[in-house]
């Protein structure tokens, strides 16, 4: 009896010693957690940010809550010699009231401006600006490197162009909109007092509102991918489809090397494991896993020598070719995987009288799906960040790379820090994502990829 009694001692100690333990490793492993989120995390706040919060001391980890403000202007009672006097009267009101209040009132995180126009009790004129959007025509746009004054805003044309570029809906005999003008009386008198002492209007300002909208933050993101449009107006695939144009870049370069690795690297691993003598294939693959450690910036210049004078250079062609060498690594890992593939497959299939193609194909290839994931997954992650010889082949901006575009963009000393952030926010969760989907069919592969030598 007295030995059960100290025997359920000691299995109950061990038990709180393992529960101990358990707990402390959750904690650490939580904390790390935290400790790797928080970058990402931060990206992400600050890519949500206006202008004025990016460079606080000491920065806020969540951005300040967004406002939508309302302005209402009323032309009842003016006189203008026909309808085009009135619309340019109200859309030289519209740039003066965004870009003032934009430029006047940075610091109060104003993400969105509305500007109604009314006369006679109908409303007239409406048109709606993103924050973003403002300071895209003021960084690269129509006020590129302007200063925001009356006369430079109205300068011209500017304003047109501005209006047709923001979007706006004008109508002398009424829109279809009924706007109540409200008034927030500290707001309004803060407003009122901006645009009477540097950018008096035609129309006199009867409401100004504001709410309360955070989805605002996120709407930042979709000027962000607009961006490279203004940046790069010379290229007119970049003007049309933005930052877009270098994903699908990537997509078509990180494509062609998953599809190429997988089929090159199998034949190399076929031919090394069943076709040629052990000896033999031992020094082949002995090949390809030393070429793993040949240093690029060893190899880097010759190549880009050679690639320039076969005609690679500046073209797909250059940004492609580098992948139709067989990675050392997805042959071993090929060559193992068939190793282990029984003989017996091999004989039965070659006294029916299949071809070495057919044994590739029908035998080999079916049978190395967690290779064939498993390398894929590995081509996609690893070259997705890849940067440098994108960089070194092109100079036309529309074959440029995520990464390739993230740097030169970067390098634009018209481009905020938010949209830095942004950028790389977009650039990042494709691969975060996929770590996230696939990340048991990760672990599968590598477990089924276990081979010998």
């Amino acid at each position: 009896m007295k030995k059960n009694k100290s025997a359920r001692r000691r299995k109950i100690k061990v038990s709180g010693s393992e529960r101990r333990l358990k707990i402390c490793a959750v904690v650490i492993s939580l904390l790390f957690t935290v400790l790797m989120l928080y970058p990402l995390v931060f990206s992400i706040s600050s890519s949500m940010k206006d202008n004025s919060q990016i460079y606080e001391i000491p920065p806020r980890l969540l951005p300040n809550r967004a406002n939508s403000l309302t302005l209402t202007i009323d032309y009842t009672g003016m006189d203008f010699a026909d309808e085009a006097a009135l619309k340019d009267a109200v859309m030289q009101d519209n740039i003066l009231a965004m870009f003032g209040i934009n430029y006047k009132m940075a610091d109060q995180s104003i993400m969105e401006i509305h500007v109604y126009a009314t006369r006679d009790g109908k409303t007239i004129f409406h048109s709606r600006a993103h924050q973003m959007k403002l300071q895209m025509e003021r960084d690269y746009g129509i006020y590129k490197s302007s200063a925001v004054k009356k006369e430079v805003l109205l300068h011209g044309d500017r304003y047109i162009r501005a209006c047709d570029s923001i979007g706006y809906t004008f109508r002398a005999d009424g829109i279809g909109t009924d706007i109540t003008p409200a008034q927030e009386p500290e707001l309004f008198n803060q407003v009122s007092g901006i645009l009477a002492e540097k950018y008096a209007l035609t129309g006199t300002l009867t409401g100004v509102s504001h709410k309360v909208n955070n989805l605002l933050n996120l709407e930042s993101f979709k000027y962000y991918l607009q961006m490279p449009a203004y940046i790069y107006p010379e290229s007119s695939m970049i003007v049309r489809f933005g930052f877009m144009t270098f994903v699908m870049n990537s997509i078509i370069v990180i494509g062609f090397a998953m599809i190429s690795q997988v089929i090159l690297c199998s034949i190399c691993a076929y031919v090394i494991s069943r076709l040629l003598t052990r000896k033999a294939g031992n020094f082949v693959l002995l090949f390809f896993m030393g070429a793993m450690m040949v240093p690029f910036a060893s190899i880097m210049l010759p190549q880009l020598i050679m690639y320039r004078q076969l005609g690679a250079y500046n073209n797909y062609a250059a940004l492609l070719l580098p992948f139709l060498y067989p990675y050392g690594f997805y042959v071993y890992l090929y060559k193992g995987f068939f190793n282990q593939i029984p003989s017996s497959y091999f004989e039965a299939a070659s006294i029916d009288g299949a071809s070495n193609f057919y044994l590739y194909s029908k035998i080999c290839m079916p049978l190395s799906k967690p290779i064939i994931s498993l390398i894929a997954l590995q081509t996609f992650i690893g070259n997705w960040n890849d940067f440098f010889w994108a960089w070194l082949v092109t100079e036309d901006q529309k074959l440029w790379t995520l990464n390739v575009a993230l740097y030169n963009i970067s390098n634009n000393m018209g481009t905020k820090q938010n949209a830095i952030m942004g950028l790389s926010v977009v650039t990042i969760a494709p691969v975060i994502l996929l770590s996230i989907l696939f990340s048991k069919q990760l672990k599968q592969s590598i477990v089924a990829s276990g081979v010998k030598g």
